[in-house]
């Protein structure tokens, strides 16, 4: 009888238990939700957490001097800014580059506790408490009568030196090339940074030279229009050619606000990218050395510097190994010995005992501990399996990586090949449209053609060169996205 009911209660309090979890664990319910969607969160909560953001990031210490430089907008005013000049803004103030600094101080720290793993550890406790002893039961009838209520106080002093831990050699080996890691992705947040930065900058010098070709094509329009009005006025013009110039004007300023949105996208990118406003830029000009210098190296070649100077696939590289050292580790917790030397002070102060009188005793211990892992040492399984398994993913993610460059590069050079083709019949457009120019205006001159088919002839000019000048600029944009997954500097380009 009395083991059913005992049963009985086991499953009741089991039923209890799994009841409560249930409801512990579905907190967020339909109303709840519903009012955190119309009322947002509580404000009285936001307000505490918003008062201990202002303290925490107005402390005079490393912290608070972020503010200085990452929580301001650094204004360059109205004047167009020069690429090399937002490289400097991008270096001191990107908040990705501050980051990967910040890694490189908390890899720092790491290595050193790490190192203080196998430094003496010194301890002292202290402890007082009240004790009340009272016999219960016993053969001995001079101990059955001893009770006693007393306080005790213990002093203690412990000194704990590493001997042989092999986890913990590991553990050093391993946070320094965390450390290794973390400097190497810093060059990667730089370079990546750089390059987005560089990239964006001759989009939006792009969109400049488009935009002014567009007015410049819009304003021979305008004088297309008028030429066609005075013809019109003579009999020997028609509505129908006038309307279409009109049609055309109107497309073309259609185009021009579009293209317009496209550069406040990005200086709105650039602005982000230097933690700066920018409202201009300048002009990039296309060295000569920079046109068709695919012909100087072979998709090989920029493979082969990738895998030696991308930072991006040497972090991730590095991180094989650093997975190689984590699963070392783990298998020396697992399963290495550990011998550690000790020596322990301990002072006691009973103020009584079962039997009368109090006492002091002083302790002093030193010896060596061998600590043997046999099974299940730390009640976690082993984490060695794990680690495997996480080594096998970084090398993964390391051939993913390196096939992924090996293809942008190709792809890269490829489209350098075909852009410099293009700018070689581009540039023989161009030079064709200039001469019809010259032909037609001689003809305006000896009094043999007219000035609207110089308007015209002007037209396909602007067009030609419209194409030509975002041909070199998309050239420009491939070779940097070359120098970066080749591992080359942009600043140092000179542009």
């Amino acid at each position: 009888m009395f083991y059913h009911l005992r049963m009985i209660t086991l499953m009741s309090a089991a039923t209890l238990s799994l009841g409560c979890a249930d409801t512990q664990t579905n907190k967020a319910t339909p109303e709840r939700l519903d009012r955190l969607r119309t009322e947002g969160a509580d404000g009285e909560r936001l307000a505490v957490a918003s008062d201990r953001l202002e303290r925490a990031l107005g402390r005079d210490n490393a912290t608070g001097r972020l503010a200085a430089t990452f929580d301001n907008d650094g204004s360059g005013g109205t004047a167009a800014q020069s690429l090399n000049a937002l490289f400097t803004l991008a270096l001191e103030r990107n908040a990705d580059i501050g980051q990967a600094a910040q890694a490189i101080n908390r890899a720092d720290i790491a290595r050193l506790n790490a190192i203080y793993g196998y430094l003496p550890q010194l301890s002292a406790s202290a402890t007082y408490s009240e004790r009340q002893q009272e016999v219960v039961q016993s053969d001995n009838e001079v101990f059955a009568q001893g009770s006693a209520d007393y306080p005790v106080t213990n002093l203690s002093v412990e000194l704990t030196q590493p001997i042989f831990n092999l986890s913990r050699i590991f553990n050093i080996q391993l946070q320094n090339t965390a450390r290794t890691v973390a400097e190497v992705e810093y060059i990667a947040a730089v370079q990546r940074v750089t390059f987005e930065t560089f990239e964006t900058y001759v989009s939006a010098v792009q969109s400049k030279a488009k935009i002014r070709s567009l007015r410049q094509r819009t304003a021979l329009i305008g004088r297309q229009i008028a030429s066609e009005n005075t013809l019109t006025d003579i009999g020997l013009g028609t509505d129908t050619l006038r309307n279409s110039y009109a049609a055309e004007r109107a497309s073309i300023a259609s185009e021009e606000a579009i293209e317009a949105t496209r550069l406040a996208s990005a200086l709105a990118d650039l602005a982000f990218l230097t933690g700066s406003t920018v409202t201009d830029v300048g002009t990039v000009s296309v060295p000569a050395g920079i046109l068709r210098s695919e012909r100087n190296t072979s998709v090989a070649d920029g493979i082969a510097a990738a895998e030696a100077d991308n930072p991006a696939l040497l972090a991730t590289a590095i991180g094989v190994v650093e997975s190689d050292l984590s699963r070392k580790l783990a298998i020396a917790a697992d399963f290495s010995p550990v011998l550690d030397a000790f020596a322990r002070y301990e002072d006691e102060t009973r103020e009584g005992s079962r039997f009368g009188g109090g006492s002091q005793t002083q302790d002093t211990t030193v010896g060596v501990r061998l600590t043997i892992p046999i099974f299940n040492a730390q009640g976690q399984g082993y984490q060695s399996g794990l680690e495997s398994v996480d080594l096998r993913s970084s090398a993964l993610e390391y051939f993913a990586i390196r096939r992924q460059l090996r293809s942008q590069i190709t792809s890269t050079y490829q489209r350098m090949t075909e852009l410099s083709n293009a700018i070689s019949q581009s540039s023989a457009s161009v030079s064709r449209a200039a001469a019809n120019v010259r032909i037609e205006r001689e003809r305006v001159e000896s009094g043999e053609g007219v000035e609207i088919a110089v308007i015209s002839r002007q037209l396909t000019e602007s067009s030609a060169r419209e194409t030509l000048e975002f041909q070199r600029l998309e050239y420009l944009k491939a070779w940097g996205r070359y120098q970066y997954l080749t591992g080359a500097s942009l600043t140092d380009a000179g542009l």
